[in-house]
Order: C-alpha cells, then sequence, then structure tokens
C-alpha cells in the first residue's frame, strides 16, 4: 500500500508508526499544489481564512512529493489514520504515481473536497488574505514560509509555493 504526500506528510514524521517500508520522492500527473484549503482555525479564522494547501486536478501539470509504502496490513490503521489527521471534507483518493526508477503505484492521496475553499483572483489577492491569517497554529505567513522551506529542503521546486511566498513577502513591505 502507497500513500502520496503533497504537504506536512513528507516530512513530519508520521509514517514510523505504521513501519513504513520505504519513502521516495514521486510525481503525481494531472494534479498540482494550491493554496485553495481554506482554514478557520489552525491557520486562521472565520473572519480570515487562511489559505492552506490542497492539490487540485490540472492537465499537463505534475506535482512532486513523497511517496510512502507500507505492508498490506497496515491499510486499515493508515488509512484511518489519516482520515483523522485531514479531518472533514478531505477524501482518501486513488491515484497512480511514479516513484523514483519510473514505477508506477497506486497511491491514496488526500483530497479536499469539502465547502472551506479559497479562491484568489491572483497570487496577490491569495497573499492578501495569508497575510492577514492568524489562527490556533500561528500566522498563515508562518504556515506558507515552512512549506517553502520544507520543499527546499527536499529539493522541490514548486511555483504554486514559491510564487505565494514571494508575493506574502511584497504584501509585508
Amino acid at each position: 500500500m502507497w500513500v502520496f504526500g503533497y504537504g506536512s506528510l513528507m516530512w513530519d514524521g508520521w509514517e514510523k508508526q505504521f513501519n513504513c517500508l520505504q519513502r521516495q520522492l514521486a510525481r503525481l500527473h494531472g494534479y498540482r499544489r494550491s493554496f485553495s484549503k481554506a482554514s478557520v482555525k489552525n491557520w486562521g479564522s472565520p473572519a480570515h481564512p487562511g489559505p492552506t494547501l490542497n492539490i487540485e486536478a490540472k492537465a499537463q501539470a505534475i506535482c512532486t512529493g513523497v511517496a510512502f509504502e507500507f505492508p498490506p496490513e497496515q491499510y486499515n490503521d493508515v488509512s484511518s489514520y489519516l482520515a483523522r489527521r485531514e479531518g472533514q471534507g478531505f477524501s482518501l483518493t486513488k491515484v497512480p504515481v511514479t516513484i523514483e526508477g519510473g514505477q508506477a503505484v497506486t497511491a491514496l492521496v488526500p483530497i479536499y473536497k469539502g465547502p472551506n475553499i479559497v479562491e484568489a483572483a491572483s497570487v496577490t489577492d491569495l497573499a492578501r488574505l495569508v497575510v492577514a491569517a492568524k489562527g490556533t497554529s500561528g500566522m498563515c505567513r508562518d504556515y506558507v514560509r515552512g512549506i517553502q522551506l520544507e520543499l527546499d529542503k527536499l529539493g522541490i521546486s514548486d511555483p504554486a509555493v514559491s510564487d505565494t511566498w514571494n508575493a506574502v513577502l511584497i504584501v509585508e513591505q
């Protein structure tokens, strides 16, 4: 069984408790990262929702993340954990991903399909929403910066993240 992570699943070590067999960089074709899930608790509030990561279908797009392999007998435990962790509105969708070496595997991918969606007309508008948002976990700008730093550590370049972070820096000036 495989799981594909495109955000914090890639770096916070959650997989260790489920006897992860391996983790490797992987590509998810036809999807891209987007700051389109509105956090109204952790990284924002109902008055100022914080844009947080999701992925969205987009032809010709490729989202690079991390694929985790688990023993098949861990399926129920891993999927239950992910459902609790990701919360309401997320579905665990089985999608093909390509791991290092070109092998295609089917992985569970958490995709938000709930009602809390952020729609910004431009990256500048998105950055304004990020700068205005603060929740129980902190300021949304710190959330975006943290994602940028972690992707940098993994050697993953993603314009959805870097363009948003650069726009945040400009809006804050």
